[in-house]
C-alpha cells in the first residue's frame, strides 16, 4: 500500500507518491494507492498488504498516528516508529533532545502570535514557525515591523527562533549511515515551500565545498540526531552555518519523512552517492522489513 495525499502537505505528498509509485512498479511491485483525504486508514484492510510505504507528508503521516495504526494492525511500514516520528515532528521536544546531545540549535521560545502582535517582545529579525509543521509551511521571517501584517492573531502555540543568516546544508542518513550532504543556494530571502518544490532558480552545490573539519562536524551532528531521536530508515537533517558566529553550526530540524519529488534534496544526495532513485526506494523498503 502506498499512503499519500492527505491535507496539510497534500501537493508535495502527491508528487512524492507519484515518483515512489513509478519506482515501485519498475521494481516489480504491485501498488495500491491510499489517500486519507477520501478514505479512512483505520478501516482499511491493512492485513491484505505486505507493507505500507508512507508518502503522507505532514500531520498524521509524520506525527506518529499512521505509525501507531500500522503497529496496531501489525503491518510493516517505511520510516521511523511512533515515538521517533512524534519527537521529530514536535520542534520543542526535538530541540530538547538535540541540546541534550550537545548539538547547537537556534535560541527559541514557545509563544503565540497574539502575544507577538500585541507585545512585540522579540528582537528582529526572528523566525515564527509552527511547532509541528513541515515543508516550511507557515514559517515567516520577521525582518521589520510591517512583516507582522501577514501574521494572524491566534492563541495557538508557535516557536519563535532567533534568525541566523548563513549557508544552508541538508544531510541524508540512511540506516544509521550518512550518505552525503548538499548545500542550497537560493536567490530569495527564504528557502520556503515555493523555493523547495516549485522554483528552478536554486543552485544546489553537491558535493559541498565545506572544509573537511566542518563537514565532519555536520555529519556527526546529523548521525547523532538520527540516533538520539530513535529514527529508522531515511532522514534529512537541515543545518545552517552562521555567517556572523565564526562558522557556528546549528541544527534546524530533522525530517523523518523527507520529500521524494524531482525537486527534493534526498534523491539528489543519493544520486551523488551512487544510488539511482529506484535503488533508494529499494533500500527504504528493505530497511522497513528488517
Amino acid at each position: 500500500m502506498l499512503l499519500l495525499g492527505g491535507f496539510t502537505e497534500r501537493e508535495v505528498s502527491l508528487l512524492s507518491g507519484k515518483e515512489v509509485k513509478d519506482a515501485l512498479i519498475r521494481l516489480g511491485h504491485e501498488v495500491y494507492e491510499f489517500d486519507i483525504k477520501t478514505q479512512d486508514l483505520c478501516l482499511a484492510p491493512l492485513e491484505k498488504f505486505d507493507i505500507l510505504f508512507n508518502s503522507l507528508h505532514g500531520g498524521v503521516g509524520e506525527n506518529g498516528i499512521v505509525q501507531s495504526i500500522c503497529d496496531i494492525k501489525n503491518i510493516p511500514y517505511t520510516g521511523s516508529n511512533v515515538l521517533a516520528s512524534a519527537l521529530a515532528m514536535n520542534k520543542v521536544l526535538a530541540k530538547k533532545v538535540f541540546s541534550a546531545e550537545g548539538i547547537n540549535t537556534p535560541e527559541g521560545v514557545v509563544s503565540n502570535t497574539r502575544n507577538i502582535l500585541e507585545n512585540k517582545l522579540f528582537t528582529r529579525p526572528y523566525v515564527i514557525k509552527p511547532i509541528d509543521g513541515g515543508s516550511s509551511l507557515g514559517v515567516n521571517i520577521i525582518y521589520k515591523e510591517t512583516d507582522l501584517n501577514k501574521i494572524k492573531s491566534s492563541s495557538s502555540e508557535v516557536m519563535i527562533e532567533k534568525y541566523i543568516k548563513g549557508r544552508e546544508i541538508a544531510v541524508a542518513v540512511i540506516g544509521n549511515k550518512v550518505i552525503g550532504m548538499i548545500e542550497i543556494d537560493y536567490p530569495d530571502r527564504f528557502y520556503d515551500y515555493n523555493a523547495k518544490y516549485k522554483s528552478n532558480k536554486n543552485n544546489y552545490i553537491i558535493p559541498s565545498n565545506l572544509n573537511i573539519a566542518l563537514k565532519k562536524k555536520i555529519e556527526k551532528y546529523a548521525l547523532t540526531a538520527h540516533k538520539a531521536i530513535g529514527c529508522k530508515g531515511i532522514t534529512r537533517s537541515d543545518f545552517i552555518i552562521s555567517e556572523e558566529a565564526n562558522d557556528q553550526v546549528y541544527l534546524l530540524e530533522i525530517n523523518t519523512l523527507p520529500g521524494l519529488t524531482r525537486h527534493s534534496l534526498v534523491p539528489k544526495i543519493a544520486n551523488n552517492a551512487g544510488f539511482t532513485f529506484d535503488k533508494l526506494i529499494s533500500i527504504i523498503l528493505k530497511d522497513a522489513l528488517r
